[in-house]
């Protein structure tokens, strides 16, 4: 009723007693006692009430309607008070207000009573609360700031002095909530409002409390906003305002509520600093030449010419019957393949149907089922390769046609399905798959191998149902059974084409690179040693001119000289025209344990061999080291995954190991996580294995910005301490416990040489990388038998690695394959009901190159 009255009465007094009774009824009480808090609860339910009933938009047009009469009498005045206290009161729990005063043309009236009365003592704190809801809202920010905010804002600011109330803490919080928004942003550097923030700051000691922090967090967080922009990095690059964030660096309490404070101030200082490339080329040393893939002189299709060559010597026979119908098979098929103008017409015969059907009334989703450029049967025939245990191509249809007539199939089911929604519009979509492949003439589609030069050799390489292994993987070829674990991994790292030459083969890779299988502690984050590395990165900011800035490791410079880090490695170097079968791949980290060498002050890295990463390693303190990691080939971003050894350290003394073009804005190194570490001599005494390491670890943002980028994004760092366990000993540092392509190539060829009786195992190329590495596929099951044909067994098809730093991924499936073929009853089991059709590694390139 009170509603109604106060929307419809014309008379100021009859408004201005409603006004003061619905003021009465939801505004809260300060007090204390159990009385007031009753009272403020019941006012609390009542305002609920109040917005279902759509209050809000009645009590918005009432202050219109005052507002608009102009009139500076008493009633007028206390009923535009009463007003804005209610709405003020509304505003926090309504969800929608700021739609509502958009809707009802409200927002400039808002601004422009808070233009007139930012100097009333009763009207400023509702008239604040109002407009930092207001704030919340991007569409009434943006109209606030056309209607020039952030002026009166800056009025506002001074008028309430430096005093922390209440009314400062909401001021500072709208404007925080404004410079969200660019234009805002420009606005306060052209205002001078960043001037009058960085003197509220600096007053921070002055306050107490809460309200110090909240003061302080929303003048921080405005900062943050404006370094988005040039114009406002540049207003707050000045001497006297870096000294004022950096005077509260030194001030600041050791307390853990002033951590988050401390963190803004330092990325507000490097970010408005002066940008600072990293000390690296743009263009990554690592390149790869992709035009003659583009111009097709490549081919990804694995090529079996050869593969009797790479057969393994376990082969028990071979069949090389490919058509059980009659050889003239073989010769049929080559004229049913259309020259290229035929399929471009086709094709665009297509696209005409296509269009003609969808005018004709068809749905879209009908549409979307009828593609012109989906493979048919013909394309299908040249995956026959990979499915040689099931026979000859005509017996793996034959085997599809009985097996979709017996039980269906999943493409049976979407097939009926779209056909019972498209019941009175048939389509070529609707055909079933059992249909199309009964349509065919599988007994002649067979081209020969001038038509398809991928099947080359096919009739070469079908095993009948008694083979137990068969590899023509190129890489295995030549390998004997009874070579150590050492000796085949490092034949095959030879074997590998990098994009930069490995100049040797890695300890804990070549000897397993296993972990000691024992639970290890998360990292506890140290929050004094955190505070501590994120002052000396500020401090190195500021004053980059009192650090060591020594080099000791520069890929770029290798790859340019031909040189390599230490006499001791190899001597010869492989030029990128050079294929790296030229050198065999060895390690010699046992024997450089056992030398004495002169101490030396500084650390020697190395991280060219495979899935090494390390770019540049500069010396910026006694034992305190920067490292950058090599960005993806051809590319300037992605800087996650490391994996680098480590030689020349002391016993006991920690090292400081600072990556620092790291690029997530967030990091498991934040959540417990630790780096793992692989000791040479540890592995020698007979504790070999991979260790989590390091303490004092932290990732924070640094000073190195992004190169040649338009917005101003910075790097992030992770920084973490080393306390190595022996003196001159020889250490492997990575993100992860590695997996490398060759790791599992040795155990793919380590499985072949142990499997259990009556395992089926065949290993060959899914196809070549743009480097020309093979990508295996292996085929896990049980022999052929009459009991349990092979045909009959369900297919299942696993990948793993498609992200090359996720090494996980690669230790997971190691498991499984090692799980599969293993002697226990269930492993048996699964091989004699499915047939596992497996890519290990989908991204062998990344992984070989160290992303």
């Amino acid at each position: 009723m009170l509603l109604t009255i106060l929307e419809n009465s014309r008379d100021t007094a009859t408004s201005t007693y409603i006004t003061s009774i619905l003021r009465e009824a939801l505004c809260l009480k300060q007090g204390k006692g159990k009385k007031c808090s009753a009272n403020n609860i019941a006012r609390q339910q009542c305002s609920q009430h109040f917005i279902s009933m759509n209050g809000t938009q009645v009590v918005i047009r009432s202050l219109l309607a005052t507002h608009s009469k102009r009139d500076s009498n008493v009633s007028t005045e206390l009923m535009l008070q009463d007003l804005v206290w209610i709405i003020a009161a509304l505003a926090p729990k309504d969800p929608k207000f700021a739609m509502k005063v958009r809707m009802l043309g409200c927002v400039r009236t808002m601004h422009l009573i808070l233009k007139s009365h930012y100097s009333d003592n009763k009207l400023i704190f509702p008239l604040l609360v109002i407009m930092k809801q207001l704030a919340k809202n991007a569409v009434t920010t943006s109209i606030l700031i056309r209607d020039g905010v952030i002026a009166t804002y800056e009025r506002v600011l001074v008028s309430l002095g430096f005093i922390p109330t209440a009314r400062l803490r909401l001021c500072l919080d709208a404007i925080d909530y404004f410079s969200k928004n660019k234009v805002c942003c420009m606005q306060i550097v052209k205002t001078g409002l960043c001037s009058v923030l960085l003197r509220v700051f600096d007053r921070w000691d002055r306050y107490e409390g809460r309200m110090r922090l909240k003061i302080c967090a929303h003048i921080l967080q405005t900062l943050q906003h404006l370094c988005n922009i040039k114009a406002g990095r540049r207003a707050l690059c000045t001497k006297k305002h870096v000294q004022t964030l950096h005077r509260f660096c030194s001030q600041c309490p050791d307390e853990i509520e002033f951590d988050g404070l401390l963190a803004r101030v330092c990325s507000v200082i490097t970010l408005c600093l002066k940008h600072q490339a990293l000390p690296v080329p743009i263009s990554s040393p690592a390149s790869f030449n992709l035009n003659p893939i583009l111009k097709g002189t490549n081919t990804i299709w694995p090529c079996h010419e050869d593969e009797d060559d790479g057969a393994n010597s376990d082969s028990k026979s071979i069949n090389s019957d490919l058509d059980d119908d009659g050889p003239e098979s073989d010769n049929e098929g080559a004229d049913e393949y259309l020259d290229i103008d035929t399929e471009e017409n086709e094709i665009k015969s297509n696209e005409e149907i296509d269009k003609t059907r969808v005018k004709n009334g068809e749905s879209i989703q009908s549409a979307l089922w009828f593609n012109p450029n989906e493979r048919d049967a013909e394309d299908l025939k040249k995956y026959c390769i990979y499915f040689k245990e099931f026979g000859s191509y005509n017996k793996q249809i034959r085997a599809v046609k009985s097996r979709s007539n017996s039980r269906g199939s999943i493409l049976d089911d979407i097939f009926v399905a779209q056909h019972n929604s498209n019941r009175n519009q048939p389509s070529p979509s609707t055909f079933s798959l059992t249909t199309v492949l009964a349509n065919t003439d599988y007994d002649s589609t067979i081209s020969s191998s001038s038509t398809f030069p991928f099947l080359h050799g096919f009739h070469k390489i079908h095993e009948s149902s008694s083979t137990t292994s068969c590899s023509s993987l190129k890489i295995h070829k030549d390998l004997s059974k009874y070579s150590s674990f050492a000796s085949v991994y490092s034949t095959i790292s030879s074997r590998i084409k990098s994009i930069i030459p490995f100049v040797k083969v890695a300890y804990p890779d070549m000897t397993g690179g296993q972990g000691t299988n024992q639970p290890e502690p998360l990292n506890k984050m140290e929050r004094i040693a955190c505070r501590n590395k994120l002052l000396a990165c500020v401090e190195k900011a500021i004053n980059p001119e009192s650090y060591m800035n020594e080099v000791v490791y520069d890929l770029d410079s290798l790859c340019a000289s031909g040189l390599t880090t230490d006499a001791s490695s190899q001597k010869r170097w492989i030029s990128n025209n050079m294929s790296s079968e030229n050198l065999f791949l060895t390690n010699n980290d046992e024997q450089e344990i056992t030398k004495v060498n002169n101490f030396s002050s500084r650390l020697n890295f190395e991280s060219r061999f495979e899935s090494g990463n390390l770019r540049k390693v500069i010396q910026v303190g006694p034992r305190e080291y920067e490292l950058i990691l090599m960005p993806d080939v051809n590319s300037t971003k992605r800087h996650q995954w490391f994996y680098f050894e480590v030689r020349n350290m002391q016993q006991g003394r920690p090292y400081i190991f600072n990556i620092v073009n790291c690029e997530k804005s967030d990091s498991q190194f934040n959540f417990g996580m630790k780096p793992v570490m692989y000791s040479v001599k540890e592995a020698v005494l007979g504790r070999p294995g991979w260790v989590r390491a390091g303490s004092d670890i932290c990732y924070y943002r640094n000073s190195y910005h992004y190169a040649s980028q338009k917005n101003n994004k910075c790097y992030l760092t992770v920084t973490f301490n080393i306390e190595f366990p022996h003196t001159n000993d020889v250490c492997y540092l990575a993100y992860h416990f590695p997996f490398t392509y060759s790791m599992m190539m040795t155990r793919i060829w380590q499985w072949s040489n142990q499997l259990p009786p009556g395992t089926y195992l065949r290993t060959e190329p899914l196809c070549y990388s743009l480097n020309n590495n093979e990508v295996p596929l292996l085929t896990i099951s049980a022999e052929d038998t009459p009991s349990n044909p092979i045909v009959e067994r369900e297919i299942i098809f696993l990948t793993a690695r498609v992200h090359p730093g996720e090494s996980n991924a690669s230790w997971v499936m190691d498991g499984t394959l090692a799980t599969l073929l293993a002697a226990a009853p269930p492993a048996a089991a699964l091989r004699a009901k499915y047939v596992f059709k497996i890519v290990p590694m989908l991204n062998v390139e990344g992984v070989i190159n160290g992303w």
